[in-house]
């Protein structure tokens, strides 16, 4: 690597896969807008989730997998191995990606072989299982010895992760790409889909995952539709996403429309009227900020960090309601009239943008 090792400083980003998940938009967007004559982004990932990958190849980076965790524990512990023992003086700093503190595998071995700066990065406020909690809580008390920075998307998320100081980073949104004329995207989309102008768009964006708490979108759905004519559009993959698909079919609900990992999330975020968002929990989801971004109401559950309210736009409501509550508030807040606001100066104010924020990495990187 010579004088590419001389001229570039060299990041590993470690996390479970590339796929459309809000920490890999994030990670994206860092890679697009940093400067990448003095800064190179790698990746390691531990699963075939490979949506950015052309991406990544064509932005010059590369990208490397090993076995799962923690489900190939064993061979994921080999090959993270002998890959730092391959690579690790490559690289200038390793950026560890997770919702919890579960897999310290690679930070133990960035230390091993070399790694000046190693970075572990909280991105939610819960471990998603008790065994986790407990795995937590034990790598809590261990990872100051491994990790020489700590850092979280929140103060609620960091409070979570760490027992010592750690960085917020906030979940940064590139202002340009949520600037188009909404009733220009509209009009195709309805096209597109078949759909008429007066027709209430629903929509989610987001991993089908216990946590995103499909079900209740789509009960909430089936209480919309009952009073005005509506569909919903579910975008995003995941485990449960068949059973859900096949549980829809055999109900014979109308209306739904299950539209799989997309690249046109900000044209559909144009597209849709409102957005429901009941999350069990989160860290800072990028998802609600995309849809303010985008000038888009969103209803958000009471669980997810205050810190997301930016604008209007975004509504909470108490998942203690019913869904006949949130169908009603939903459909009130759509019929709502919402005030102008200079939306890119509160994302701005807040250091919600793109700009404040790759600053705050290269800070993080070059100290």
């Amino acid at each position: 690597m010579g004088n590419d090792k001389e001229r570039r400083k060299r990041i590993l980003h470690v996390i479970n896969g590339m796929g459309t998940g809000g920490a890999e938009k994030d990670i994206m967007n860092w890679y697009r807008n940093i400067d990448r004559n003095i800064y190179q982004f790698d990746f390691l990932v531990r699963s075939h989730q490979y949506f950015y990958k052309d991406e990544i190849e064509h932005l010059g980076g590369k990208l490397f997998e090993t076995a799962p965790f923690p489900g190939r524990i064993l061979r994921n512990y080999c090959e993270t191995k002998n890959f730092f023992k391959k690579h690790g003086r490559e690289y200038d700093v390793v950026h560890v990606h997770g919702n919890a503190l579960i897999y310290m595998i690679p930070l133990f071995f960035a230390k091993k072989y070399g790694i000046k700066k190693r970075i572990m990065h909280i991105h939610n406020t819960k471990a998603s299982s008790l065994l986790g909690s407990i795995i937590h809580y034990i790598n809590r008390m261990l990872i100051g010895i491994i990790a020489t920075d700590c850092a979280a998307c929140s103060h609620s998320a960091g409070k979570f992760g760490f027992r010592k100081e750690f960085h917020i980073i906030n979940n940064a949104i590139d202002m340009d790409k949520y600037d188009m004329d909404r009733e220009t995207v509209k009009n195709k989309y309805c096209s597109d889909f078949g759909i008429g102008k007066d027709t209430m768009v629903l929509g989610h964006v987001g991993r089908f995952l216990p946590v995103k708490n499909h079900k209740f979108i789509i009960e909430c759905f089936s209480k919309i539709a009952k009073q005005r004519e509506a569909v919903l559009f579910l975008v995003g993959d995941g485990e449960l996403r068949s059973q859900i698909q096949e549980d829809v079919l055999h109900s014979d609900r109308k209306g739904i429309f299950f539209l799989g990992e997309r690249s046109d999330i900000p044209q559909l975020l144009h597209f849709f009227d409102i957005m429901i968002f009941p999350s069990l929990y989160e860290g800072v989801p990028l998802v609600p900020l995309e849809a303010q971004a985008s000038s888009t109401k969103i209803v958000c559950a009471d669980t997810i960090t205050e810190e997301i309210y930016i604008t209007g736009y975004a509504k909470k409501l108490s998942l203690k309601r019913s869904a006949e509550e949130w169908a009603k508030y939903i459909i009130d807040f759509y019929s709502r009239n919402m005030e102008s606001i200079d939306i890119k100066k509160r994302f701005t104010d807040r250091k919600y943008d793109i700009e404040s924020i790759v600053k705050d990495l290269v800070n993080i990187y070059t100290d």
